[in-house]
């Protein structure tokens, strides 16, 4: 009889510690897996400091595995040619909606120059360009998984 007490200890022990832990290995609920590319190229050059003349990058994600996946939100930071964050430019978490099947690809366009990026080339008196817009991309699949992905771009001072 205390075999079989230590046993139900054990098994009790073993249930409660993966319970607090949960699985390492995802075996479960695994985690969507995909690439992120940026097309073509990642570098964004204006004709003009108009919004109608400024590029929009485009994202392509695609799928790795089977498992589908929704697009919740998107950010940016701004950083220098020496790779330091520039204040005050970020675009903090915004929300935004898009849909990755399984085995799929996702194309996402997000308006990268914002107002306050175009004011600093034009207010800048030395030259900054290119500003590197680091946009982070946060998706949750159909196991309740987060995924962040990154895309750079190279932002160019529009011509004057």
């Amino acid at each position: 009889m205390k075999v079989f007490q230590s046993y139900i200890v054990f098994f009790w022990l073993v249930g409660i510690a993966f319970m607090l832990t949960g699985c390492i290995d995802k075996t479960f609920k695994p985690e969507a897996v995909m690439e992120i590319t940026t097309g073509e190229s990642n570098a964004l050059i204006p004709t003009a400091t108009d919004t109608a003349s400024l590029p929009e990058a485009t994202i392509t994600v695609t799928s790795i595995n089977t498992i589908p996946c929704n697009l919740k939100s998107f950010s940016i930071n701004y950083y220098t040619k020496a790779g330091e964050m520039i204040p005050g430019l970020n675009v903090p978490s915004t929300p935004i909606e898009g849909k990755l099947a399984a085995a799929g690809t996702l194309d996402v366009t997000i308006k990268a120059y914002t107002k306050s990026v175009v004011e600093l080339f034009e207010l800048s008196n030395s030259s900054i360009s290119p500003i590197i817009a680091r946009i982070n991309l946060v998706f949750k699949d159909y196991n309740d998984n987060f995924i962040s992905k990154e895309a750079n771009f190279f932002l160019f001072e529009p011509d004057t």
